[in-house]
């Protein structure tokens, strides 16, 4: 799979914070998260997804979750 397209500056800096290079993370189909094989995804979206951030569909599973609803135990 092709990466997006992203300026040269933003995939550097990319590279820089995460120390993972982005672009050739999503040409080997892994993840530039969690570092697994990253080729089965739930739907066109999901796939197009990957090309932008390289997540996998389980690591897009859990960033685009909606938040759960906690408890509060504390004093109002």
């Amino acid at each position: 799979m092709e990466p997006s397209q992203k300026s040269e500056q933003v995939d550097n800096d990319i590279t820089r914070l995460f120390g993972i290079d982005r672009r050739a993370s999503i040409r080997g189909c892994l993840c530039t998260s969690c570092g697994q094989p990253a080729s089965v995804f739930r739907d066109g979206l999901s796939r197009c997804e990957y090309s932008i951030s390289g997540l996998c569909q389980a690591c897009q599973d859990t960033v685009f979750s909606e938040p759960q609803d906690e408890e509060y135990e504390g004093d109002l």
